[in-house]
C-alpha cells in the first residue's frame, strides 16, 4: 500500500528535492531515435556501368549471331537475341533492359532480317515478328528485373528481422545478466559504512560507487524497457490511481538528479482518478523530469503539471533550458536519437521509453519549444468515468 502522506498540494507550489548530494555522471535521457531506415540511393556511376553492359551484351550476342547464322536461319537468331535479354534482366535494372531490348531488335533488324544493314523490314511476316519480339523481350525482362528486385527486397526484410530479433534477445540477455553484479556492487558500497567509520577519502569512494552503481542500473532498466518496447511484450497493467500520488512518487524517484534544479509543481484541485498503469506512468514522468533537468542549466526551474481538459488528463513537463532545435522536434522520441546539441554520454532511451509507455496507455506524447525559450513535452491520457466509491459501515 502506497503512503498516503505523499499527496501532492492542490495549488501551485516549488517541490526541492532532499538535501542530497547530486549523483556523479547523471544519465542523460535525451531522446535519440532510432534513425528510419532509408534506402542507399544508388550511385550514378553504377547506373550508367548498368548502360555499358546491355551494350556489351549486345556486342556479344551480335557476334555470335553473325557466326551462327551459317547454321541457322536469321529468324532463329532472334530467339538467341531474346535470351541474352533474359539474362541481361537477371543483372541490372529496367532502364538498361529496355535500352538492351532496343538494341537486340534494332541489331536483328539491322543486320540479319532482309534486306540486311538496313532498317527497312521487306516481309510482313518479319515485320509482324520484329514487333512481337520487341513486346516479349521488353516484356520477359520486366518480369524477371522485377522478380529479382521482389526476391531481394523480401531477403533483406528477412534477414533485418533477423537481426532486430538477435539484437533484442542480446540486449535483454545482457541487461539481465548485469543486474546481478550491480546490485553486488551497490550492497557492498552500502555496507562499508557499516564496517566502521570511513576517512573522508573512502566516504567520497564510496558515494561515488553508490553513484556510478545507480546511474548503470538506470541505463540497464532503460535497456530492458526499451526490450519490452521493440519486442511488443510490454502489456500494462492498468488500474484506478491518484494523480496527486503518481506526481509526488516520480519526484522522489528523481530527487537526487534533479537536485540543482527547483520544481515548480501545479496539480489541479479535484482531479478524477484516472486508469492508468502506476509504475509504467511513474518512469514516464521521471524520464522527462530527467530530460528537462540534464539540458538545463542549473538553476533553472522544471515545471510539471497536471490538469484536466474535457475528457483528457495532461500532465505537461516544461523548462527554460535552450530548447529544441526546430528540425528534431519531429524525431526527438526516436529509439537511439540524439540531438547535435546534447551532451555527451547519454544513451538516447529516455523519451522513446515514455512514448512507448504512453501509447501504451492509450495515450499520446508531444513536445514543443515554449515561447521565449525552452521545452516542453506533453502527455495526454484519457479519463474514464471514475468508480463510484461506497463507503462501509463500521
Amino acid at each position: 500500500m502506497r503512503d498516503e502522506s505523499l499527496k501532492a498540494p492542490a495549488s501551485s507550489a516549488v517541490w526541492r528535492p532532499p538535501n542530497r548530494p547530486a549523483a556523479r555522471g547523471q544519465p542523460e535521457f535525451a531522446a535519440p531515435p532510432a534513425r528510419p531506415a532509408t534506402a542507399t540511393p544508388v550511385s550514378a556511376g553504377i547506373f550508367v556501368g548498368e548502360y555499358f553492359v546491355a551494350f556489351g551484351v549486345f556486342v556479344a550476342t551480335s557476334l555470335l549471331n553473325l557466326w551462327l547464322q551459317q547454321w541457322l536461319g536469321y529468324q532463329a537468331l532472334a530467339l538467341v537475341y531474346l535470351l541474352a535479354v533474359v539474362v541481361l534482366a537477371l543483372v541490372v535494372r529496367r532502364g538498361p533492359i529496355l535500352f538492351g531490348t532496343a538494341l537486340t531488335a534494332a541489331g536483328w533488324s539491322y543486320l540479319f532480317a532482309p534486306p540486311r544493314f538496313s532498317f527497312h523490314i521487306a516481309s510482313s511476316y518479319d515485320r509482324m515478328m520484329f514487333v512481337m519480339y520487341f513486346v516479349v523481350a521488353l516484356t520477359v525482362g520486366q518480369l524477371t528485373a522485377r522478380l529479382r528486385a521482389q526476391r531481394k527486397t523480401e531477403l533483406k526484410a528477412k534477414l533485418l528481422a533477423e537481426s532486430e530479433r538477435l539484437g533484442r534477445t542480446l540486449l535483454n540477455s545482457v541487461s539481465h545478466e548485469l543486474r546481478t553484479p550491480i546490485a553486488v556492487i551497490t550492497t557492498a558500497a552500502d555496507s562499508l559504512g557499516e564496517a566502521g567509520p570511513l576517512t573522508p577519502a573512502q566516504q567520497r569512494l564510496a558515494s561515488e560507487i553508490e553513484a556510478a552503481s545507480a546511474r548503470l542500473n538506470r541505463v540497464v532498466q532503460s535497456l530492458l524497457s526499451a526490450a519490452r518496447l521493440q519486442s511488443g511484450q510490454l502489456q500494462p497493467k492498468l488500474d484506478w490511481c491518484d494523480v496527486a500520488e503518481l506526481v509526488q512518487v516520480s519526484l522522489r524517484s528523481v530527487a537526487s538528479l534533479t537536485a540543482s534544479h527547483p520544481i515548480r509543481v501545479s496539480v489541479a484541485s479535484q482531479l478524477p482518478l484516472v486508469r492508468l498503469d502506476f509504475v509504467l506512468m511513474e518512469q514516464a514522468l521521471a524520464n522527462l523530469l530527467v530530460n528537462a533537468a540534464t539540458h538545463t542549466p542549473p538553476g533553472t526551474a522544471v515545471e510539471l503539471a497536471a490538469r484536466q481538459e474535457g475528457r483528457s488528463l495532461v500532465l505537461e513537463v516544461s523548462d527554460r533550458g535552450p530548447g529544441l532545435p526546430p528540425e528534431e522536434v519531429e524525431r526527438i522520441f526516436d529509439l537511439f536519437h540524439r540531438t547535435p546539441t546534447a551532451k555527451p554520454g547519454g544513451t538516447g532511451l529516455g523519451l522513446n521509453i515514455v512514448k512507448g509507455f504512453v501509447e501504451a496507455q492509450g495515450g499520446r506524447v508531444r513536445a514543443a519549444n515554449r515561447v521565449g525559450g525552452g521545452a516542453v513535452f506533453l502527455i495526454t491520457l484519457p479519463v474514464d468515468a471514475a468508480p463510484t466509491l461506497t463507503e462501509e459501515s463500521a
